[in-house]
């Protein structure tokens, strides 16, 4: 297996200013403000110059993928006018946000502190925030990898390596003009392996593979940097039996409300419940239309989507760059040099 000192950081190129300026200047109005902060996030990447691979810069780019993810395929739905992508997709920024403001908390802590109580604060609570900071980073990198895991696991068990393998529902399907029929109409063409050696060495490369897999996170997981945030998730996840969330490893009793009611923006749980149905299924008012004794399909249509739901999406995007800029500069930058 790799250690962490076997890889090294691979950054897409960053576009030049006059790159950016020919993109943005063939824009207007919302499109514009998206392309604006999207070279903003990019430009983070310039301050990216540590060349040592550690857990809390993988945890911070995991972070900014993600953002930047949402930033581009947000654009691409509003000018499709998919307002359930965009429904979506807040749901997915909203609750990134809060994860790195549980990051950065410690920060946030300290300059709280010197505003309301207007005291000088020692020099070695600034250095005890960027430690926290740092080892926060860490625990998000840890809970993402444990949750990679969780999904590999599943991917490996039994049961499902038996039911991606098992040559009998096609050699049935095959067997049977009528069923082979119906399900041509349905589905097309039947293409599924049916040869069980050819089965058999497929099944064995993929648990092969997602059996190393396995065996890498393990080994960074068990690493001195990350286990103490490991053995906590694995504590949190026995006791709960369910999933465990971000919140839960500073807080076992931490929902998302409780966290927004902590700063004061419990309203804002309303858009996530939303986004959280259409993710779901649970929902008819986002899917089905009821007006003037009418039932009709809300379908996209030829126009853009919805202008608020973009809006909140850039909105939650550019905060999110602004997050992961104050954890580059005021702690990882320093921990460089």
């Amino acid at each position: 297996m790799l250690s962490l000192n076997d890889f090294k950081f691979l950054l897409p190129p960053i576009p030049t200013e006059e790159d950016w300026n020919k993109n943005i200047n063939q824009l207007e109005g919302l499109e514009k403000e998206a392309a604006v902060i999207r070279a903003r996030g990019y430009n983070l990447l310039e301050d990216f110059q540590e060349t040592k691979v550690n857990f809390e810069r993988i945890g911070w780019l995991n972070a900014w993928a993600k953002a930047m993810n949402a930033l581009d395929t947000a654009f691409s739905a509003f000018q499709y006018g998919s307002d359930w992508v965009l429904q979506t997709l807040s749901r997915a920024t909203f609750e990134l946000e809060h994860h790195l403001l549980v990051i950065i908390e410690p920060i946030f802590d300290i300059t709280q502190i010197k505003k309301s109580h207007k005291v000088v604060v020692p020099g070695r609570s600034h250095e005890y925030a960027e430690r926290q900071t740092i080892e926060r980073l860490r625990a998000y990198a840890a809970w993402c990898l444990w949750s990679d895991k969780v999904y590999f696991n599943e991917l490996i068990h039994p049961m499902t390596l038996k039911g991606v393998w098992d040559p009998i529902p096609a050699k049935t399907i095959l067997s049977n003009k009528e069923a082979l029929e119906g399900h041509e109409r349905l589905y097309g063409r039947l293409e599924s392996e049916i040869d069980s050696e050819k089965l058999k060495q497929g099944r064995a490369e993929m648990e092969l593979f997602y059996k190393n897999k396995i065996q890498q996170i393990d080994q960074w997981l068990e690493g001195a940097q990350l286990k103490k945030w490991y053995d906590m998730i694995l504590m949190l996840s026995r006791e709960n039996r369910r999933a465990v969330s971000f919140f839960n490893l500073f807080d076992p009793e931490a929902t998302l409300a409780k966290r927004l009611k902590k700063h004061g923006v419990r309203f804002g749980y309303a858009q996530y419940s939303a986004s959280s149905m259409g993710l779901h299924g649970s929902t008819m008012e986002q899917f089905v239309f009821f007006d003037d004794a009418v039932v009709a399909p809300k379908l996209q249509m030829d126009k853009k989507a919805d202008e608020a739901l973009f809006k909140g999406v850039i909105s939650d995007c550019n905060s999110l760059f602004v997050l992961l800029g104050m954890m580059n500069h005021y702690v990882l930058k320093k921990a460089e040099k």
